[in-house]
């Protein structure tokens, strides 16, 4: 049964919005996981997986001894017991497979692991500037002059959390993403590290849409409280911004172990993955990105080489649960049903220790705002058994409302407003920043891991991911059908609930 085509929205004028969905037949599931995802071609890489507890150097010898083509041994992690290389030679998998202390050997899939979501770019511009241009909405208790643009916040009680004096500060916020904005003055006073693991780019985002994805998630979680703009849920965050992805939304898994890695090791808190990417249940034909030259092709077996990935992401993120960072991710944007649907299943959200957030949001807000903020996601994936909590991610109909509504001095599309205003676009030819509207769980994820970054304030040493996790399930509001259910999982988060226990 064919899955919804690619939907874009033709809109006139200064609209500028983007629908980026990876709904495809699984026939096509060789060629989405590599499709843009290299640039010039390059090796394959592999993962390799040692037992528990044995040291990588005699390992890696042995690795070296194979003697296959082109070998490069890229980097090994005693934490994580891997160790990543490269090679062309497809024999090369089985030989390592047969290596002492060996347990398994993985292949390093490269995929787009953007998940399919909508933006808007508005016309105002970010910035000091736009403060004396501002709507004529009422903010919230704070003096940012569009946050009134900014129902997520009240959809989580962020103000509440703020008038109990909890603004994130002590807390330290990895975000794994694409390129970032960091001249955005919105978020740059807290930005205190960055890191980049994508060859041939920077951490500073050149992306030919103008829309930095991870610059809107980072924006969610800590835009400062300055006056200007907008504000992020823990404005007193700091934040850890390291690049796992091409500007174009593409990466190897190994990136994304590595930056988990990396944010733990440089005293992240908490830990945002506003991408995801799908492995099919089944064994199936890699392309190496390159579909026309079969030469590099190489069979993926689901339970030996699938298998063994998640293996290896997981080590990643029981190492940070163990070294006390909460790992957070959002749930993916196809509306499957992960309770039922056995073909494919979405990471990092279904890696262990990770919290995978769904998302909601209201429909109509632009014409009343006091709808409610809470009608599950039109796109949100679901299932009892695989979300944790639900949390703000934007909303729309399909149709979209293309009613003209003012809020406060805004006009525009009615179904615009539905969506999650932040940071995040920018004209690279003019240096021009502009706020944006998003939809996708990437917009709930950040969501939830500012109100983590709360509670890491508040608690400082003493906090977990499992008091985090504890804190959110006696917090959260119990919005979908009683107790855990498929869209919600265990409740709404609840931030001013969450910061009084």
């Amino acid at each position: 049964m064919k899955r919804n085509p690619l939907l874009r929205l033709a809109l006139p004028l200064m609209m500028l919005i983007v629908v980026a969905s990876c709904k495809k037949d699984l026939h096509e599931i060789n060629g989405t996981l590599n499709r843009n995802s290299r640039g010039p071609k390059q090796d394959r890489g592999f993962i390799i997986i040692a037992k528990e507890g044995v040291k990588l150097d005699a390992i890696s010898a042995s690795l070296e001894k194979i003697g296959a083509r082109n070998f490069k041994l890229k980097e090994a992690i005693p934490e994580l017991g891997l160790i990543h290389v490269q090679t062309p030679d497809p024999s090369f998998p089985e030989k390592a497979r047969k290596i002492q202390d060996v347990e398994a050997v993985a292949i390093d899939l490269v995929q787009n692991w953007r998940l399919p979501g909508k933006f808007y770019r508005s016309s105002v511009k970010a910035g000091r500037s736009a403060a004396n241009a501002a709507g004529k909405g009422k903010a919230l208790i704070n003096t940012n002059p569009y946050s009134f643009l900014q129902w997520g916040l009240n959809s989580i009680k962020a103000p509440q959390a703020w008038q109990k004096g909890y603004q994130g500060e002590g807390a330290k916020v990895a975000v794994l993403d694409g390129g970032f904005l960091l001249n955005d003055e919105e978020i740059a006073p807290n930005i205190i590290l960055t890191h980049n693991f994508i060859e041939g780019e920077e951490v500073q985002y050149h992306g030919a849409d103008g829309f930095s994805h991870g610059t809107h998630v980072a924006g969610t979680i800590a835009a400062l409280d300055d006056e200007v703009g907008v504000v992020g849920v823990a404005p007193k965050a700091k934040l850890i911004l390291v690049k796992v992805l091409s500007d174009e939304g593409s990466g190897p898994w190994s990136g994304i172990i590595d930056g988990i890695f990396y944010a733990v090791n440089h005293g992240a808190n908490v830990i945002n993955m506003s991408l995801g990417g799908e492995l099919p249940r089944k064994t199936f034909t890699d392309d190496n990105g390159t579909p026309d030259d079969p030469s590099d092709d190489m069979v993926v077996e689901y339970d030996r080489d699938i298998k063994d990935l998640v293996k290896a992401m997981n080590r990643a993120t029981l190492y940070a649960n163990l070294l006390g960072t909460t790992v957070i991710a959002a749930a993916g944007n196809d509306a499957y049903n992960y309770d039922v649907e056995k073909r494919f299943i979405t990471y990092p959200a279904a890696c262990l220790g990770v919290i995978s957030i769904s998302s909601n949001g209201p429909l109509g807000w632009g014409i009343n705002q006091d709808t409610t903020l809470y009608i599950p996601s039109i796109f949100t994936n679901y299932g009892k058994n695989f979300i944790s909590y639900g949390a703000p991610g934007g909303n729309y109909t399909d149709p979209p409302n293309f009613t003209i509504v003012n809020v406060g001095g805004i006009v525009n599309y009615e179904y615009v407003f539905d969506f999650v205003f932040n940071i995040g676009s920018w004209d690279e030819a003019t240096n021009t920043f502009f706020y944006t509207w998003s939809a996708g769980t990437s917009m709930a994820a950040p969501h939830a891991s500012a109100v983590a970054a709360l509670l890491y304030g508040k608690y400082r040493r003493l906090a977990s991911p499992i008091l985090v996790d504890l804190i959110f399930r006696k917090s959260s509001n119990d919005y979908g059908t009683p107790g855990k259910d498929a869209f919600f999982g265990n409740g709404q988060l609840n931030a001013g609930k969450a910061v009084s226990y």
